[in-house]
């Protein structure tokens, strides 16, 4: 709970920082538009009113509610994920070839087991003995 209420404190503060500045611009037009800059100071006075026109778009952003430290955080996530789930595509691949080659073990050694009992019970020895050791027919 704390997260959200952080988060919405934080969201609070982003967007009275940004009427701030916002109304600080229109502030700066209106003192603009009835009195005249200095000769002397308008270099500077130009250079900071363009900066903070500059950052009008982070302002309108703000104030309109996109905010783009989520954005960012969101990007991020997506690519951590991404990985993680190409990671788990190329243990799923490694897993399907571990079983293929146990089935493949595995039905090898049935069918030597299968033809040792076969070879067993068919052999016919040439003595006659159900115990010998002499060669099969």
């Amino acid at each position: 709970m704390k997260n959200q209420s952080n988060g919405i404190a934080k969201f609070i503060l982003h967007f009275t920082g940004a009427l701030l500045v916002f109304f600080l611009i229109v502030g700066i037009l209106m003192y603009l538009t009835k009195f005249s800059i200095p000769k002397e100071n308008a270099q500077i006075v130009n250079t900071l009113i363009g900066m903070i026109a500059a950052s009008t778009a982070m302002v309108i952003a703000t104030i309109t509610g996109r905010n783009t430290d989520d954005l960012e955080d969101a990007k991020k996530k997506i690519l951590s994920l991404e990985g993680r789930v190409e990671m788990l595509v190329s243990q799923k691949d490694s897993l399907e070839n571990m079983l293929i080659k146990t089935q493949e073990d595995t039905i090898d050694r049935l069918l030597v087991l299968a033809a040792v009992d076969y070879d067993k019970k068919n052999r016919k020895c040439i003595c006659g003995e159900n115990d010998c050791k002499c060669k099969i027919n």
